[in-house]
């Protein structure tokens, strides 16, 4: 099973190549290229089930993951103007998907940590830059930035032995935060890629502290050094970042 699943992860990613640049040269082709995505979206989800009913564990929250970080490299390239980094990115998409694909059912707590934390910084990146060529659409952005951010953090907190209402409502306050913060951020002439990593700093800090909350072991060192860890970054993003005042 382990060696059929190596071959099928690769297929997969390659499957992601093929699917969307099928439409994508020389331009997208959103008519097209959005229905092919959802139907391989969907049939990567079935097979990824069936997969872990195989090895005994099949799990809900363990196929968000997968689904949503499809969605986050469907978005991103969505917002790439050139072709040939649409290119690039594109084989990066095939490595990142084989990989995901390969840990499928690893429920580690370092791999999904680290899985949910590319993920959202993906799905952060998509919905900044399609506010910046679109702006008209924010509302529905808004939708994505908390339908995102909540399954995504209730993904991760799935095998915190805490009871299902307690992770869904953590995960919802999470999930409304990220919105609000992500209406109020576009207010900043910043480019998309700086806003992005600005709220991923403050999602990393919200989606931590509420996980050393729900273990029981949040301590007043941890809060500290997670503010200073997250202001230290955010310094870093603002000194880099070429900004002047509006008058």
């Amino acid at each position: 099973m382990l060696k059929y699943h190596k071959l099928t992860s690769l297929c997969i990613g390659l499957l992601f190549l093929i699917a969307v640049q099928k439409f994508a040269v020389p331009e997208p082709v959103f008519r097209f290229l959005v229905p092919t995505f959802l139907v391989y979206a969907a049939a990567v989800t079935f097979y990824n089930r069936w997969y872990l009913k195989k090895i005994s564990k099949d799990n809900f929250w363990v196929l968000i993951r997968p689904l949503l970080l499809l969605t986050a490299l469907f978005g991103i390239f969505l917002i790439i103007p050139n072709q040939a980094l649409r290119g690039w990115f594109l084989i990066f998409a095939v490595a990142i998907i084989t990989f995901v694909e390969l840990i499928l059912g690893n429920f580690a707590e370092n791999i999904a940590l680290n899985e949910t934390l590319a993920v959202a910084f993906g799905i952060f990146f998509s919905f900044f830059g399609a506010y910046w060529y679109a702006a008209n659409y924010e509302p529905l952005y808004l939708v994505g930035i908390f339908l995102g951010s909540a399954l995504l953090t209730r993904s991760f907190y799935e095998f915190i032995p805490q009871p299902n209402t307690t992770k869904i409502i953590g995960a919802v306050a999470i999930g409304l935060f990220c919105s609000e913060l992500y209406w109020a951020l576009n207010f900043l002439h910043f480019h998309f890629s700086v806003l992005s990593l600005l709220l991923f700093n403050i999602f990393y800090l919200c989606l931590i502290l509420n996980y050393y909350y729900l273990f029981h072991i949040l301590s007043f060192k941890k809060i500290q050094f997670h503010l200073f860890l997250i202001a230290a970054c955010n310094i870093v993003v603002f000194i880099s970042t070429p900004w002047n005042v509006i008058r």
